[in-house]
């Protein structure tokens, strides 16, 4: 289940192209779209009634026109929230898409890379917890039931999600976050079978890139948002870049 190393980057959307659209919305996938990207990367929370659903963030505040928690929320209520007012009024009216919804955006037209969230997403060793499993298990019935065959990627900061996942979907792409370090990236991977690492641009070095080529790994770094920086991660080796403005990859030659 190992990923290689690619000669053409991947250009995955971050949050859709939410330097254009309000972020993990169908109106930011299709803008995405549009531009060209290979793999839209959104983030997915389970509502109160178990409906996985695209939202950053563990609460609606930030982006949308109400408050509380995700996993408070049934999921006709947050359906009824305004997703897309706070970016722009040219996007009032949007709503916070299912994952079946994204899915169906997405169908077709590229692949998508799905960060499991929630609570409890980064807690790192140990048994999955109920609700990540529970959430992998609703991931792999939405994937069935829409029929979705572009590359999908699963991806967390949590070895107990990426563990529910590998569960519930024995040959899925699985893409491990790293933030400050990629120490333990060994034994994950031989635990798991990634397919990539997603380090943050932070931890962009050539050593880290050759170690996980050797551990036959892609590296997708996030999230680069300027020609010079996307640049140099390109020039390190990496294998393909999450950024806010996938316009931004038609300058890159």
């Amino acid at each position: 289940m190992s990923g290689a190393s690619r000669a053409v980057p991947l250009r995955i959307a971050h949050r859709g192209a939410s330097a254009r659209a309000p972020e993990n919305t169908l109106a930011a996938f299709t803008e995405a779209i549009r531009l060209g990207a290979d793999l839209i990367e959104c983030d997915v929370h389970l509502s109160a009634d178990g409906v996985p659903v695209i939202i950053h963030d563990d609460t609606v505040d930030r982006t949308t026109n109400g408050r509380g928690a995700v996993s408070a929320l049934a999921c006709a209520r947050l359906r009824r929230l305004d997703a897309g007012a706070w970016f722009s009024s040219r996007f009032r009216g949007e709503r916070i898409p299912t994952l079946e919804e994204a899915l169906e955006c997405a169908r077709g037209r590229c692949g998508l890379n799905l960060e499991i969230k929630g609570p409890s997403g980064r807690r790192r060793d140990g048994p999955a917890a109920p609700g990540l499993t529970l959430m992998a298990r609703t991931v792999a019935a939405a994937l069935k039931r829409t029929g979705f065959r572009e590359p999908v990627i699963v991806s967390s900061f949590s070895t107990q999600a990426l563990r529910a996942a590998r569960s519930q979907m024995p040959h899925v792409r699985l893409g491990h976050l790293a933030s400050r370090s990629l120490r333990g990236l060994r034994s994950v991977h031989r635990a798991l079978g990634l397919y990539a690492v997603h380090p943050h641009v932070r931890l962009a070095a050539s050593r880290r890139v050759r170690l996980a080529h050797r551990l036959g790994l892609l590296v997708l770094f996030w999230t680069a948002n300027d020609l010079r920086l996307m640049r140099r991660l390109l020039a390190l080796g990496c294998d393909g870049l999450m950024t806010d403005d996938p316009a931004l990859f038609q300058d890159l030659g």
